[in-house]
């Protein structure tokens, strides 16, 4: 899979943060991996039924189904991005997941910067309210980067 590249960026940026995922196997890696799981998967199962053992063999290719699809998944979102940049007056949310693209541009001295605190097994989350429109930015940063955010977001922006 080649990397999915990002729109381009405004001549007048002050401030950019582009988030993505933990993608430590590429395309063709991820699925050198795979095949060989499923491999010693199935040699196995196969000299278990080999020696009587025959039920384990079903159990095996469930296995390697259930790993296939995993691994699809992750090959799905291999490339899934966010960014948010602050460029003159603006405040611009770019988000692609899968094939969908979703991006919103806020007025920068309107904008909230909102940051709901954490709950039970649940981390905090930042949200950019302005012109009638939210968005949920950082779902995937960790939570000390996601509170740095917000706070570089409030300077930059009219909520002080």
């Amino acid at each position: 899979m080649s990397s999915v590249a990002l729109p381009p960026l405004r001549a007048d940026l002050e401030y950019c943060v582009v988030v993505r995922g933990n993608d430590s196997l590429r395309g063709r890696a991820r699925w050198l991996v795979f095949c060989a799981l499923a491999a010693v998967s199935l040699g196995l199962a196969l000299a278990f039924a080999a020696a009587g053992a025959w039920p384990v063999l079903p159990y095996s290719i469930l296995e390697i189904a259930v790993f296939g699809l995993a691994f699809h998944w992750c090959e799905r979102r291999a490339g899934d991005w966010e960014r948010l940049t602050v460029a003159g007056d603006s405040v611009l949310v770019e988000q692609a997941a899968g094939s969908r693209r979703e991006r919103r541009e806020f007025n920068r001295y309107w904008l909230r910067v909102e940051v709901e605190r954490a709950g039970f097994g649940r981390s905090p989350r930042v949200i950019l309210r302005g012109g009638g429109t939210t968005w949920e930015f950082g779902k995937r940063l960790p939570v000390g980067k996601l509170l740095a955010v917000a706070r570089e977001l409030r300077q930059l922006t009219g909520m002080r």
